[in-house]
């Protein structure tokens, strides 16, 4: 392995917030316009999956209260290109939000600029294609699930716990 090829797994986590009548909470990104994605990001060395989620949210959302507090699915991505990484993601339930929560929603303009709340159906077709299946699949086996994603065909193998 030379000193420019990716080393290791990325691993990100994120959070499903969804309102009282089931929305989902959608962050669009500053970087790309046409991207949206559940509030989370990558973990820091030390830190885990289920902080990691509820720090990227409260920093991208401003909002002090969502924890991590179920696992909803955990997926392997291999590498797209030679010039990225094997990916580990994460993605946790957390609390439903309350009406006050959407008032105060305060965003950090650095990486979000706009956000949804957007009933499942409508919000799947807005986040990263594998981010949808995984939320698909976790509807399909239950929350708690580990999958395989091959994102040059995009299919997945479901493993059930």
């Amino acid at each position: 392995m030379t000193s420019a090829e990716p080393y290791g797994c990325a691993v990100t986590a994120h959070l499903l917030a969804c309102d009282e009548v089931g929305r989902w909470l959608i962050l669009r990104t500053t970087s790309d316009h046409n991207r949206w994605q559940l509030p989370g990001g990558r973990i820091r060395c030390g830190e885990s999956p289920a902080a990691a989620a509820t720090r990227e949210a409260r920093e991208e959302t401003g909002l002090l209260g969502l924890c991590a507090r179920r696992l909803i699915t955990v997926a392997w991505v291999p590498a797209s290109s030679p010039d990225r990484r094997d990916r580990i993601a994460f993605i946790f339930a957390t609390r439903t939000l309350l009406p006050e929560d959407v008032a105060a929603l305060t965003l950090q303009t650095d990486e979000v600029d706009d956000w949804l709340l957007l009933p499942a159906q409508h919000a799947s077709t807005r986040l990263h294609p594998l981010v949808a299946e995984r939320l698909t699949e976790a509807g399909r086996y239950g929350p708690g699930h580990y999958i395989e994603q091959d994102p040059a065909s995009r299919r997945e193998r479901a493993l059930m716990p």
